[in-house]
């Protein structure tokens, strides 16, 4: 039987190949290919000359438990086992977002923003969602993430246009707001799924509860918060083919636009590293 292989990045084969397309230029992987060319090449003469002692110097670091090792060696982890986000885990979550930052072309027509907004709930870590009221005109009564479209005159950065949307709808503003970064995404899949340019900007709201949330009834139905580790449960998504992500494991189905940010959240960043819930003691 043929033994799974872990690829470069990731063991699934699809999430291997889109990260390396979207993650890398064509010069940094024609690279890597010459690269791995010469050691195979060296390999086949090794064995040729029956040098196998140097072979298997080669070839171990390609050995499953090294490649594990490898990637789990950076000790990096996002222990929430003592409460919710800390500045630890904040620190840790902007330097992988802002890793290979990626900006959205001007030359769309139409550009949004929306928040992907981090907060504790008594210690726990979440995330914040909205339900939109149902006499909106687009998509109502479903979940989104706050946010909007860009005002060409009013807002100077896609960041501007998050936060003062984010505070006309749910009423907390940018000075209670911590700002982590862009999440990267496929510009082209988000395009195809709303026909307009939208950008994730992740942030971190702090300790909220309802006291701290003020709703706008022409817009917000409701607002409710979803554990991160629930996110983790890969039983809870829903995947089809040509459609985004649902979620089905909090109080409203997650899907769309929303539900395909909140999974490539969680696949590209959270997923990163070691995370832990429970104290192991």
């Amino acid at each position: 039987m043929k033994q799974s292989q872990m690829g470069v990045l990731r063991e699934d084969p699809h999430d291997d190949m889109r990260l390396l397309l979207e993650n890398y230029t064509a010069a940094a992987l024609a690279s890597a290919l010459r690269d791995r060319e010469d050691t195979l090449q060296h390999c086949a003469t090794l064995i040729a000359h029956g040098q196998l002692d140097e072979l298997s110097k080669i070839l171990r670091p390609y050995e499953q438990r090294y490649i594990v090792q490898r990637r789990h060696s950076n000790g990096k982890m996002l222990d929430f086992a003592h409460g919710g986000f800390d500045n630890q885990i904040i620190e840790l979550l902007r330097k992988g977002l802002n890793r290979m930052p990626r900006r959205v072309s001007t030359a769309h027509s139409k550009r949004a923003g929306v928040v992907l907004p981090l907060c504790n709930v008594d210690g726990v870590p979440c995330i914040l969602f909205e339900k939109r009221s149902r006499h909106l005109r687009a998509h109502p009564d479903e979940v989104c993430l706050p946010g909007g479209m860009v005002s060409e005159g009013d807002d100077k950065s896609i960041v501007q246009t998050c936060l003062r949307e984010m505070e006309e709808e749910i009423g907390i503003g940018h000075n209670t707001t911590a700002v982590l970064g862009v999440l990267r995404c496929n510009w082209g899949e988000v395009h195809h799924l709303v026909g307009v340019a939208v950008t994730p900007v992740v942030c971190f709201l702090g300790e909220i509860g309802e006291s701290e949330l003020n709703p706008n009834p022409s817009e917000v139905a409701e607002c409710f918060t979803v554990p991160l580790e629930s996110f983790l449960d890969r039983n809870r998504w829903v995947h089809k083919k040509h459609y985004a992500p649902f979620f089905t494991g909090g109080p409203h189905i997650i899907w769309g636009l929303t539900g395909y940010i909140v999974n490539r959240f969680v696949m590209d960043i959270i997923e990163r590293y070691d995370v832990v819930f429970d104290d192991p003691r």
